[in-house]
Parts: C-alpha cells; structure tokens; sequence
C-alpha cells in the first residue's frame, strides 16, 4: 500500500456476491465475502479498483461504500540510546539516575522497574542478560 492510498471496504446486503467490474480498460472480478449471507464485504487499498468499482452501475444499488481509512502516516522511528559498556543492573540504574534521564531511586528499585523506565526512555543495555 502506498503512503497516499486509502484502505476502502465495499458492502453488499446480497451475502457472497461476485461483481465484474472495469479495471483500467479490463474486466475483473471481485467477490463479497459474507459471514452470515446477508452482509458481504469487499476491502481493497487500490486505487484503480476502487475507481472501477464506485464508476459501476451497481454501485450504491448493488453494493456501497462502507468505511474508508487513510493509511497511516509514516511514524518517525525514536533512536535507542545504547550502552554496550554496562553489565550490571547496579550500572544501568546508575545511567538511568545521571543526567541527561535524572529518575528517582525509588522508580529504578528492581531490575524489572529499571527494564521497564529504560524502554520508556529508548534506553539500551544490550550486555545484561535478559534486558
């Protein structure tokens, strides 16, 4: 799916319906699928079937726009600060304490709380095992 595509579901009220629709000048086949053979729905991010099916004579007759979604916009991945050097948890919470983190003792008082404010931080301690 690209970045600027829309994820849209069709709805039919015939159950498992299978529609021929126009496709870039080609014929193509599309199916609703139902559940309960009343509903059926069809989901598609694609841009020219979405303009074959909503160009087809039996749209909003035979079958409907349902929902639409935007694709979701590319989220900036948060860089993880590492420290390969520490090994200990007595370490980590010592890094976690200092500058630039400064948490309180009380937050970083078993190895759990220290792995849990870490990933909170984007904090890394690759040497300790099961970090």
């Amino acid at each position: 799916m690209k970045n600027n595509d829309q994820l849209k579901t069709y709805e039919t009220r015939n159950g498992n319906l299978s529609a021929l629709i126009k496709v870039a000048g080609k014929y193509m086949r599309i199916r609703f699928i139902s559940k309960d053979n009343i509903s059926g729905y069809y989901a598609t991010a694609d841009p020219e079937i979405q303009q074959g099916i909503e160009s087809d004579s039996g749209f909003e007759k035979k079958f409907w726009l349902c929902e639409e979604f935007a694709s979701k916009p590319v989220v900036e991945e948060i860089e993880t600060t590492r420290y390969p050097e520490i090994t200990t948890w007595q370490g980590a919470r010592e890094i976690l304490r200092a500058d630039p983190y400064n948490v309180t003792s009380t937050e970083l008082s078993t190895p759990a709380k220290i792995r849990s404010v870490a990933k909170k931080l984007s904090v890394a301690f690759p040497a300790i095992a099961n970090f």
